[in-house]
């Protein structure tokens, strides 16, 4: 009886975690996007750019290795825009990519 609920624990942590993953994934992708529109890439930059953010994300445990990344660049870019505010995008691309996967 006890193995079969730490089956079960394990399966509902094994299934949080992958939607997660998921979740951050879709999140960095079009976050991604969102910046390397407002950093005026052409098209055929974009994808790498996108790509940049997500690898990004491996780089310190939470999102604040993301959004130092996009702060940077824009900084670099001579674009005006807070940790803040990027956060805030950040948690808007968050919400739609929680609201996607429950459909």
């Amino acid at each position: 009886m006890f193995d079969d609920k730490k089956k079960g624990l394990e399966k509902k942590i094994d299934l949080d975690t992958q939607k997660k993953f998921k979740v951050t994934a879709i999140r960095n992708k079009s976050l991604g996007k969102w910046a390397a529109e407002k950093l005026g890439l052409e098209d055929s930059k974009i994808d790498d750019y996108i790509d940049e953010v997500i690898m990004a994300d491996f780089n310190e445990p939470g999102h604040e290795d993301v959004i130092k990344k996009i702060l940077d660049d824009f900084q670099k870019a001579k674009i005006s825009i807070t940790y803040s505010e990027i956060e805030e995008i950040l948690f808007k691309h968050e919400k739609e990519a929680i609201n996607k996967m429950s459909e």
